[in-house]
């Protein structure tokens, strides 16, 4: 009995702290002069993410993870790039609760029947996190690559899910295909806790 025991929190221990499968919707566009790698380049902030602080600093500090990851190296003397990251978060319910105005304790269902709601919408915040990078040639001034990729779900550690949602966003730089497409990421020894 009791090795079943350890071998169930063992089990239980080990859901917690797998992987994630992180799937965002991905659509990235080379410029008119494409984007070359291997290549250096320098973050480029703009006033409101210069409030930020510390915040756009560790969003940048993963994004250079990223960036390394695809052949391109940060550089203060001479960068080819200026690259511009955006991060936003927008918290929603996937299935907002209908509120019947006559009778808040009871809604009306498909079938025209009526029954009681109070307690019935317990399905989790859900969260979408889109992430927009674009990368500027610093020489010409033109946009060499731009990628946008967002990513829905119950999750909301924005910096934790932000390394695959950016390994996404650049899975086929500097020569993406055309249109839109789903790309799925595993996070590794990510909590699966939403």
């Amino acid at each position: 009995m009791g090795t079943l025991l350890a071998l169930l929190g063992l089990a239980v221990l080990t859901g917690c702290a797998s992987s994630r499968m992180v799937d965002s919707d991905v659509s990235a566009f080379a410029g008119a002069n494409g984007a070359q790698r291997p290549a250096s380049y320098r973050f480029e902030r703009l006033p409101s993410q210069e409030a930020q602080g510390n915040s756009q600093s560790r969003i940048e500090s993963i994004a250079e993870v990223a960036l390394q990851n695809v052949g391109l190296t940060p550089s203060a003397t001479v960068p080819k790039y200026s690259v511009q990251i955006t991060v936003r978060v927008a918290a929603y319910l996937r299935h907002p609760q209908r509120v019947n105005s006559r009778n808040w304790l009871l809604d009306e269902g498909k079938d025209g029947t009526r029954g009681p709601t109070m307690l019935l919408n317990l399905e989790p915040t859900w969260y979408k996190h889109s992430v927009h990078l674009v990368l500027r040639d610093l020489g010409t001034g033109q946009v060499a690559y731009e990628t946008q990729a967002t990513h829905d779900g119950p999750w909301s550690d924005t910096l934790g899910l932000l390394p695959a949602i950016l390994d996404a966003a650049l899975a086929d730089y500097p020569n993406p295909p055309q249109g839109p497409r789903n790309i799925v990421v595993e996070l590794h020894n990510a909590s699966v806790t939403p």
